[in-house]
């Protein structure tokens, strides 16, 4: 049968989810009766950020790369409309939702993997098994500090939506190469120029001769994840709530939002997750942040193993 011939998990077909807004953009891959997954990216990244480790994943799986509100080929929001980490874990339900999905697996990466954690433990009896990449927790907000860190970010968000009404568009126009230069700049090493590549297809949109503007909403510089009110205890209550398999996956040489938080606390939420799940599992491996994108041979064996067990 010519599906015998097929060694891997192969790219079908870019999607569009109607919203109410426009649509949530994702690439998909993998047969349609296969297991799905739904796969989430970073901050500022995109669907390509799963180019290099789709393909070894197993070829039973519907694997749906999400664009998350502003990333990627998603739309945008109306102007004047805050878009926060609250948005993105009601849109990924909004997602399960399109597809009725009875049972899906998530698989984050970074704010991805944090919004993950999230959805599996608000919903769930709709998550499957849940694998976080490099991304342990959402950073804690310090309740002492609350009042000025909110005032912060509604001024920063203030002030961009006053850049996006009135600064045409043309004003973030880029040649090809300093879009990757920044890119491999802003990502402290966690991407080489080839990577950069893949991410930046989606990234940047072409104007004319090597001129391209960026894809993505302004809002999205706001990070989500910098200002919240999730506080310690209130993630401890989120992290009780993860009850299905769970594979962890860290690189010791990353950069993340909470590396600058206790490793007792590092320590405790993986207990927590240990005590909670049915399954815990954690894996280290040398590599920075990217490194499921970087080196996708050495993360899939974990994630393909994760996948088959018991199913």
């Amino acid at each position: 049968m010519e599906s015998n011939k097929i060694k891997h998990l192969q790219f079908k077909e870019e999607l569009q989810i109607p919203v109410s807004w426009g649509y949530l953009a994702a690439k998909v891959w993998g047969p349609e009766d296969g297991l799905p997954i739904l796969a989430l990216h970073g901050w500022q990244d995109n669907a390509g950020s799963f180019d290099t480790i789709a393909p070894l994943l197993p070829l039973n799986t519907r694997l749906v790369c999400l664009e998350f509100c502003g990333h990627g080929f998603s739309s945008h929001y109306p102007p004047g409309m805050f878009l926060s980490l609250y948005d993105h874990i009601y849109h990924v339900k909004m997602v399960i939702d399109f597809f009725r999905w009875e049972k899906v697996t998530l698989m984050g990466h970074s704010m991805g993997g944090q919004i993950a954690t999230f959805v599996a433990s608000i919903f769930s009896d709709k998550i499957l098994k849940l694998i976080s990449l490099d991304a342990l927790k959402l950073r804690s907000s310090d309740p002492d500090n609350f009042s000025n860190e909110m005032k912060s970010v509604l001024t920063d968000f203030q002030s961009m939506a006053k850049k996006m009404e009135q600064v045409p568009r043309t004003s973030s126009i880029t040649t090809y190469n300093q879009a990757r230069e920044k890119l491999i700049r802003n990502y402290s090493g966690s991407v080489e120029a080839k990577h950069a590549d893949i991410l930046l297809a989606r990234s940047l949109r072409k104007k004319g001769d090597d001129e391209y503007e960026y894809t993505r909403d302004l809002r999205t510089i706001i990070r989500p994840f910098l200002f919240n009110d999730f506080t310690t205890e209130k993630l401890r209550e989120i992290a009780r709530g993860i009850l299905c398999p769970f594979l962890l996956i860290r690189a010791r040489n990353s950069i993340t939002s909470v590396s600058s938080e206790p490793v007792q606390l590092h320590q405790e939420f993986i207990e927590i997750y240990r005590n909670a799940s049915k399954d815990f599992q954690l894996i280290e491996m040398d590599g920075k942040h990217h490194i499921h994108l970087t080196h996708p041979e050495l993360v899939a064996p974990y994630i393909c193993d994760f996948l088959n067990k018991n199913i």
